[in-house]
């Protein structure tokens, strides 16, 4: 007798669709290299399993092995990353690489029955790409020392 197979929306199928969506989208990537995408791939899943202290460590320690960003690279780096990851995967990615970059965590209050949290990039008190963020900014938290 076969097991039961599991639900169609379960964590690790999740996952699994996550990761083949992040690969493809590193292989399309004009902008980004390969190493640049797999530390986002490290951060975003981090995120999807563990805590955000432990996914802002992971961001930071793979920044070392990637180049710093200026503004209007982690804007082309922002579009490269679009369409795949989360937005707290994508900022975290960012910031670290950004030199007084922070994480902004917000939610736009005219859905509030249906409350979807975002989180976005922050530079200099502004967003980093605009129209990005959210009407109503909870907090913002800094991943570079």
């Amino acid at each position: 007798m076969k097991p039961p197979a599991p639900p169609a929306d379960s964590l690790p199928r999740r996952l699994v669709r996550s990761a083949w969506r992040s690969l493809r989208g590193a292989l399309r990537s004009k902008n980004a290299s390969l190493f640049e995408h797999a530390h986002h791939g490290a951060v975003w899943l981090t995120v999807k399993v563990a805590k955000l202290e432990h996914a802002k460590a992971v961001a930071r320690v793979g920044a070392r092995f990637v180049p710093a960003l200026d503004a209007e690279a982690a804007r082309v780096f922002f579009d490269d990353l679009r369409p795949v990851g989360t937005c707290l995967s994508r900022s975290l990615t960012i910031a670290s690489r950004l030199d007084g970059a922070e994480v902004a965590f917000g939610f736009d209050p005219a859905r509030a029955p249906n409350f979807r949290p975002h989180a976005w990039v922050m530079l200099a008190g502004a967003e980093l790409v605009a129209g990005d963020g959210c009407p109503t900014t909870l907090t913002t938290i800094r991943i570079t020392p």
